[in-house]
């Protein structure tokens, strides 16, 4: 998160949120691309490209599906993603671009997380010994609500209890422990 966009929240008289940083900037950038595109934002469409990238472990963001909501977070008020030229075959400048951030990518993927149903609940457990998804259970600590989350709690604890890998479910404990209520 760039201090600009903090600042820009104060400008606007917002408060920022420590918890919910990228939610925030999510909510200014998509309130944007509303009025600049005149269609919402395609979250949860963007968040399961953005899920399935994480597991084929790429990078570079779909820009030919998600070419305006590229343009949006590159936007110099929300910086959410990156972009960088290069020269295709024919010499032609091309973009890709990237997430500027873990945590903005993490933002995207806890979308696909969040809910009810079969994909749902099968993703919440199938997913917990995938280090490429650490950064989203921690998110899913103060996302879900607070009963789902104590179940995941559970869920993560049995799992280090037969595996003997912690380190999802201690950082998550200690996130609900500090979560407000």
């Amino acid at each position: 998160m760039d201090l600009t966009v903090v600042a820009q929240m104060l400008a606007l008289g917002k408060t920022p949120d420590l918890f919910r940083l990228q939610e925030q900037q999510y909510t200014f950038m998509s309130a944007d691309y509303q009025h600049r595109w005149n269609q919402d934002f395609p979250l949860k469409k963007f968040s399961e490209a953005i899920y399935q990238l994480q597991l084929n472990d790429e990078k570079t963001l779909p820009a030919a599906e998600f070419y305006s909501a590229l343009v949006s977070m590159e936007d110099e008020k929300y910086k959410m993603v990156v972009s960088r030229p290069w020269k295709d075959a024919k010499g032609e400048t091309q973009h890709e671009w990237y997430f500027r951030h873990d945590k903005i990518a993490e933002f995207f993927i806890v979308q696909t997380f969040l809910g009810d149903g079969e994909t749902v609940k099968n993703r919440l457990v199938d997913r917990i010994g995938d280090p490429r998804f650490r950064g989203v259970y921690f998110l899913l600590a103060t996302r879900l609500p607070l009963d789902d989350a104590k179940e995941l709690r559970e869920t993560l604890i049995q799992y280090a209890a037969d595996t003997k890998d912690h380190t999802v479910s201690d950082d998550f404990v200690q996130l609900l422990r500090i979560r407000p209520k």
